[in-house]
């Protein structure tokens, strides 16, 4: 009985772990896109709508959204400044430090926002989207969140695999000895790393790696690989997390402004 809920939990931890990682490049490229939007609508950019590459790599997917968030930096930084010379040191700081303002308190400042920069701009979304994001550092914590995962492989497994099912993936298993030689890696731990790093792997062979290197361990193959993805999701999730959170903080903003402003 014991070893019945034991396999079960196994299974469960590898298909979450897998689903997560799955999960949060989605929501990345997911509140991105809509950051994008409303700068498009009320800053009159024209940043293009990204999507996730399921053929490609977590890594090069995260490259490409670091790509266009560079962008959306840049506007941002160069914004930043004219924001806060327009509206006074006081009133900025006060849009940075509503977090948990009631709304009521919010639209305080926002009127004295709209005030400010009444016949400057169609309204004051853009600039407070602006001070909001400036804060956030979207940028700057998935480009640590993507060093803090470099010393691991699971960034260079496909999109695409980390949906596969537990019994796809344990398929590859039983046949781990015959058909680790088109994967196998170098055994100076330096080469390995570089090779790792520069590659894109299938979860098949990511799994058959963890395979050979696993006859020197005392945990299976599938506990180990649960947990590499595991601790790729924790050092992912809360950066994901980070931006829900400030495109949520935005579109609060947003929806005073033109539901009470305009």
């Amino acid at each position: 009985m014991m070893s019945f809920f034991g396999a079960e939990k196994e299974k469960s931890r590898l298909v979450n772990a897998s689903r997560g990682l799955y999960d949060c490049v989605y929501m990345f490229v997911s509140c991105t896109n809509t950051l994008f939007r409303m700068f498009n609508q009320f800053l009159k950019t024209e940043f293009p709508i990204i999507i996730v590459r399921e053929t490609l790599s977590i890594k090069e997917n995260l490259q490409l959204l670091m790509s266009s968030l560079r962008e959306l930096q840049e506007l941002v930084d160069s914004k930043d400044k004219e924001i806060k010379e327009k509206i006074g040191h006081t009133l900025y700081s006060k849009i940075t430090k509503t977090t948990s303002s009631s709304a009521d308190d919010k639209l305080k400042l926002l009127r004295e926002i709209s005030v400010q920069y009444k016949g400057v701009y169609d309204n004051i979304c853009g600039p407070v989207s602006i001070i909001l994001l400036k804060q956030g550092n979207l940028l700057e914590k998935l480009e640590a969140a993507i060093r803090d995962s470099s010393g691991t492989p699971v960034l260079s497994l496909r999109v695409s695999d980390l949906l596969m099912t537990y019994e796809e993936i344990t398929k590859v298993l039983p046949d781990v000895s015959s058909s680790t030689s088109s994967v196998l890696l170098p055994t100076d731990s330096r080469a390995r790393s570089m090779s790792i790093g520069t590659a894109t792997f299938s979860l098949t062979s990511f799994v058959r790696i963890l395979a050979v290197r696993g006859q020197s361990s005392s945990k299976n193959t599938i506990e180990m690989t649960t947990d590499c993805l595991e601790d790729t999701v924790n050092i992912l999730k809360p950066v994901c997390e980070s931006f829900q959170k400030t495109l949520k903080m935005v579109e609060e903003y947003v929806t005073l402004i033109i539901d009470k402003l305009q």
